[in-house]
């Protein structure tokens, strides 16, 4: 499906939505008249009455929202989302130059364990953990994942139980990225903006770099210091630090092995909205895109 169709199916969600507010805001003021009528009968002061009428006729008109969503928007709108994800964001970055191979499915995601060993996050209660729209593929003949994460755990407060968000954005993870070096071992980098909440788990020691700017800018945690200066040379972390720039938002990564995973404070790419044209979201997927291509540029494959 190419953009101007997907603009048109866009175009039409819009418009039944549109529909579907004014006949609930048409409806309240004659659910409200028809609740007043029944609670006449009732020894209630007016005002009380008034007010009762109000907020029923408000909670009814509410419900005749939702109903005349699903009927009249729920199936254009899950068809513009279906071919948004499935069909156009995927064509879309497989047009870009050097992605190949490329899967997507919008239920799965990084497991929870898998986020947990890593330590580029605070992984949160199993439980709570969300992750959606999965990006396999190959970019310049090297793999990748790609998926947005949700961490949550549960907390107390004022003797209630309530659920708190820990981490919402997207983890990507490049495998065997560098031929000629592989972390032995647990390197994390952290900016120091991070809160304290959100770096989880920390390995044995805490390291000390030469290179002041990145001293100043990131906490590093390593199971062996001598595996963190071998594999943060000050090249290395020169282009950490222009990857962090380039990309503009909060970032944490982990080194294991011969693999890099990156976590990035960002929205998804996946997720369509039809308040904006297609053009402007396409725009907004490219950007995103670019953050795993300024990965690729700056860290992959760097002595």
């Amino acid at each position: 499906m190419d953009e101007m169709q997907l603009e048109k199916l866009r175009g039409r969600a819009k418009i039944l939505t549109n529909i579907t507010y004014v006949l609930s805001l048409i409806s309240l003021p004659f659910l409200c008249y028809i609740f007043y009528l029944s609670f006449q009968d009732s020894t209630d002061a007016f005002w009380l009455i008034l007010v009762k009428s109000i907020v029923v006729g408000a909670v009814c008109a509410v419900g005749v929202l939702a109903i005349l969503w699903w009927i009249l928007v729920n199936g254009t709108y899950r068809k513009f989302d279906k071919n948004f994800r499935n069909k156009y964001v995927l064509s879309l970055i497989g047009n870009i130059p050097g992605f190949s191979k490329l899967q997507y499915n919008q239920d799965d995601g990084f497991l929870w364990e898998e986020i947990r060993d890593s330590g580029v996050v605070n992984c949160g209660h199993r439980k709570y953990y969300k992750k959606e729209d999965l990006l396999l593929g190959q970019y310049q003949g090297i793999y990748f994942k790609l998926s947005d994460v949700t961490t949550r755990r549960p907390k107390v407060s004022d003797e209630r139980n309530k659920v708190e968000e820990i981490f919402s954005g997207q983890v990507m993870c490049v495998y065997q990225f560098d031929d000629r070096k592989s972390s032995k071992g647990h390197i994390q980098i952290f900016e120091k903006k991070f809160l304290s909440d959100l770096r989880g788990w920390k390995a044995e020691h805490k390291i000390e770099v030469e290179n002041a700017a990145f001293q100043d800018r990131f906490y590093v945690y390593a199971d062996d210091p001598h595996n963190a200066y071998y594999i943060l040379t000050p090249q290395k972390m020169e282009k950490i630090m222009e990857f962090v720039d380039a990309v503009g938002v909060q970032v944490s990564m982990a080194f294991q092995d011969q693999r890099l995973y990156i976590a990035v404070k960002r929205h998804s790419m996946f997720n369509p909205v039809i308040d904006e044209p297609v053009s402007e979201q396409t725009k907004m997927i490219l950007e995103d895109i670019s953050i795993l291509q300024k990965a690729f540029a700056l860290l992959v494959a760097i002595s």
